[in-house]
């Protein structure tokens, strides 16, 4: 696979990979997977920021394959991947958020951290990718 045939990451400003959950359609998550083997074995680490999870509406089948493919390359993803950083506008709902995404961190071994935009998940993946 070459970086030419991604649909659903947005590689374009790689090692920075921005991921639209609320933009995907059912059926998604071989493609995301294929991806997924892809990008952990790029030399070079990366980080992915995440679009709205909360507006996606994600078919149940799809959200357990990519749940059990983290669960399956969790090494391979923690040498990988620096970190991933969510964007939720909403402080309520971020704290809530931020909650569940360090049991997420902890499971999968890569940092997780949920901002208020998009340019501060910029700015903090960069500083992951620093580390």
């Amino acid at each position: 696979m070459t970086l030419d045939d991604f649909e659903i990451h947005d590689i374009s400003t790689f090692p920075i990979v921005r991921f639209f959950p609320e933009s995907l359609p059912e059926g998604y998550a071989l493609r995301w997977e294929e991806e997924m083997d892809a990008l952990i074995t790029q030399p070079e680490p990366f980080v992915v920021l995440l679009g709205n999870a909360e507006a996606a509406q994600e078919a149940h089948q799809d959200r357990k394959r990519r749940t059990l493919w983290l669960k399956r390359n969790r090494d391979a993803l923690a040498r990988a991947c620096k970190g991933m950083v969510g964007v939720q506008p909403n402080a309520a709902k971020r704290l809530v958020m931020q909650t569940q995404s360090a049991a997420l961190a902890g499971l999968f071994n890569v940092p997780l951290r949920v901002v208020a935009s998009e340019e501060e998940a910029e700015r903090l993946g960069r500083v992951f990718l620093s580390e």
